[in-house]
């Protein structure tokens, strides 16, 4: 059966020459030459990684974008939508856009704004919303057959703080007191945003998987979490079940116990055998960076299931950039991760 490759790629500030990032200062936008290495270390990785399909993550100019994809091969584009510039700089973007890439036709596509039916009982609003909206695609794959996924670039970390909200204030008291305060609340916001946003994909997994239970199902995303963060595993659903109501975990009638596997979900790197003893960086750096992308899957891909449609047997993190460059506005500060999956549909 034939191998299918996906990747994920944050490519760090994908913004044309003229149009700065977060504020207006030389650092922040690229020159012309700047642009082009970009570019070109863009189409060497992604030749090098040879995936199928590629969820994009902080990307602005996304024509630009479109017109490099289909230069390395890839006919079948779609971005979410348009960035977000500041209202008092229009050359000043304050947030990006996902996009995906695919060799392979698109059955569906489309921007994912809002998620329906979320319960009454959460802290999600009904009206909730992405902080990036995600790309809902559906594309049907060599072995394996139509294959829904998502791109999500996950609400950002860091509790930032308005500065024209401290500089009003002459009082150092106040000044002081502020910060922190309103440091707190941007923090509880933050955190909240990304679980909201991870329960939110599970449900949206849930949709295909409750249909069909060995669907193959796909994330491809800058998450903003490390593997063991509690957001993750609202979204995989990794923590043990210590009990089903009053039943014990082990408790299950051995003919039902399958079902176990089929409403989680999997972080593709932990399904490889012999993976590695050290998981590499996807972010910042070889030695003081964190893991922050990921490919996650339903139980269709799952080595382990006898019904599944696919089999993920590598999990690749593209990072010789951390260590020998080019440096990072000229390539990026993420690494790319690409997983394999062998089809198992004839």
């Amino acid at each position: 059966m034939p191998a299918v490759k996906v990747a994920t790629f944050n490519l760090y500030h994908f913004a044309a020459p003229g149009i700065f990032w977060h504020e207006r200062k030389p650092s922040a936008t690229y020159s012309e030459g700047d642009w082009a290495q970009k570019k070109a270390w863009i189409a060497a990785m992604v030749a090098g990684m040879d995936a199928d399909v590629i969820g994009f993550q902080e990307v602005v100019s996304h024509q630009e974008l479109g017109a490099l994809m289909a230069a390395c091969g890839y006919p079948h584009f779609f971005c979410t939508g348009h960035p977000i510039f500041d209202e008092d700089d229009p050359a000043v973007y304050v947030n990006a856009t996902v996009a995906i890439a695919s060799r392979h036709p698109f059955v569906s596509v489309r921007p994912l704004s809002g998620v329906a039916g979320v319960p009454d009982d959460t802290v999600i609003d009904a009206d909730f919303n992405f902080s990036r909206t995600p790309v809902d695609a559906v594309i049907d794959l060599p072995g394996i057959g139509r294959t829904r996924f998502f791109v999500c670039h996950f609400k950002s970390q860091g509790a930032f703080v308005d500065d024209d909200d401290i500089d009003a204030l002459a009082d150092w008291g106040d000044k002081i007191r502020t910060t922190y305060m309103k440091r707190a609340m941007a923090g509880v916001n933050q955190v909240a945003k990304r679980a909201a946003e991870a329960g939110a994909i599970y449900r949206l997994f849930r949709q295909t998987i409750d249909a069909d239970p060995d669907a193959p199902v796909i994330l491809l995303g800058d998450l903003n979490e490390d593997p063991a963060s509690n957001t993750i595993s609202i979204l995989t659903q990794a923590d043990r079940v210590w009990s089903w109501g009053s039943v014990p975990a082990n408790g299950v009638p051995e003919e039902l116990a399958y079902l176990k596997h089929v409403y989680k979900l999997y972080d593709s790197f932990n399904l490889v055998v012999m993976q590695g003893l050290v998981r590499p960086n996807t972010h910042g750096d070889i030695v003081a960076g964190s893991v922050l992308d990921y490919c996650v899957v339903s139980n269709g891909l799952n080595p382990k299931n006898p019904r599944r449609r696919g089999t993920v047997t590598k999990v690749e993190v593209f990072d010789d950039h951390f260590e020998i460059g080019p440096p990072r506005h000229r390539s990026s500060d993420h690494a790319p991760v690409l997983t394999t999956i062998e089809g198992m549909v004839s």
